[in-house]
């Protein structure tokens, strides 16, 4: 059953804030300021966030790992991806869209998370110039990785899509020379359920790419071992 998220005083939480990519233009007191504006909700792993894309506010992710999926009317579920700190989501959305898609919010990790309502979103972009700027960046960025991920799943087969995502989160983790640890490393069904397939076809394919030298359990992590190779598996998939 999912737990709400609970209240979290924000005066011992505006230094998080500083972590935010699209509000580093701010000063230390602007930051407290705004601080005192939000609504703070800390989350532990498995905890449902309630509010995002029904209730008109923005929210941002401080520190942790959250997940954004839905539930299909026949109870299909699917992960649509994984909101990182500094990453906002929920806002803008219309008072009442008219077919409107149920999104589901959980932890992955505990997890910290800020919210503003739109007013006083609009109110900190249309007085700081430099935050409009980040603000659109950003959704430029996020339009960019929804691209990506319809074309994904329009153009590739499971085994291509299970590529893209392996390069994606190796990207987001950081390649050194030919090698990325994803720490921890991804659960199988979570990625079936993003990339829209079962379980079993995703553990047949870790497995070829193990076998083949591309991959390695390390404990709870995951190393991909030889990034260049995996996207040659990708374009030939192409």
């Amino acid at each position: 059953m999912p737990i709400a998220a609970q209240e979290f005083p924000s005066g011992a939480s505006w230094q998080g804030l500083r972590g935010v990519s699209w509000l580093q233009s701010l000063s230390d007191e602007k930051l407290a300021v705004l601080a005192t504006q939000c609504r703070w909700h800390r989350l532990e792993p498995g905890q449902m966030l309630h509010g995002p894309y029904t209730d008109r506010r923005m929210y941002v992710l401080v520190g942790g790992l959250l997940s954004l999926g839905s539930y299909s009317a026949s109870g299909r579920a699917m992960i649509f991806g994984h909101v990182e700190p500094g990453f906002f989501f929920g806002a803008f959305a219309p008072p009442q869209p008219p077919q409107r898609v149920s999104v589901q919010v959980h932890a992955m990790q505990a997890s910290l998370v800020a919210s503003l309502s739109n007013e006083e979103l609009e109110a900190l972009i249309m007085s700081e110039i430099l935050v409009m700027r980040a603000v659109v960046q950003h959704l430029s960025e996020l339009t960019g990785v929804l691209a990506r991920r319809v074309v994904s799943l329009g153009t590739l087969s499971v085994r291509g899509r299970l590529h893209a995502q392996l390069l994606e989160q190796a990207e987001r983790a950081g390649i050194e020379g030919e090698q990325a640890l994803l720490s921890p490393a991804p659960r199988q069904n979570d990625l079936a359920l993003m990339l829209g397939t079962s379980r079993e076809e995703v553990a047949r394919e870790m497995s070829r790419l193990t076998r083949l030298g591309l991959l390695r359990r390390e404990g709870r992590n995951l190393r991909i071992c030889h990034v260049d190779g995996l996207r040659v598996l990708l374009e030939e998939a192409r």
